[in-house]
């Protein structure tokens, strides 16, 4: 396994040690947010199993990957992190109008 290989699951295991999976869990129940898949609230483990999954598929490369609720991002700079998106709209100015 190269350097640049295990830095990357270096950064994987800071993001995960600091994520509050309690947190989105919690907020996860009381919504009643389920995930398809699943048919019920994802649980802790889930939510982490998830996480991990879309931290991993990354692979170092600059991406978003997202499921559930959760997005994993890897940015040029080398920044890696991982949200719980409960809401969002955005418009890119930049896109071709139809």
């Amino acid at each position: 396994m190269g350097t640049e290989q295990l830095r990357f699951d270096a950064q994987v295991e800071e993001v995960l040690a600091s994520f509050d999976f309690d947190r989105v869990f919690r907020v996860m129940d009381w919504l009643g947010w389920t995930w398809a898949n699943l048919g019920r609230t994802p649980t802790r483990a889930d939510l982490a199993l998830e996480a991990r999954r879309l931290l991993g598929e990354l692979a170092g490369a600059p991406g978003v990957l997202g499921s559930g609720g959760l997005r994993a991002s890897y940015k040029e700079d080398g920044t890696l992190s991982l949200k719980f998106i409960l809401c969002e709209s955005w418009s890119d100015l930049c896109e071709d109008a139809p």
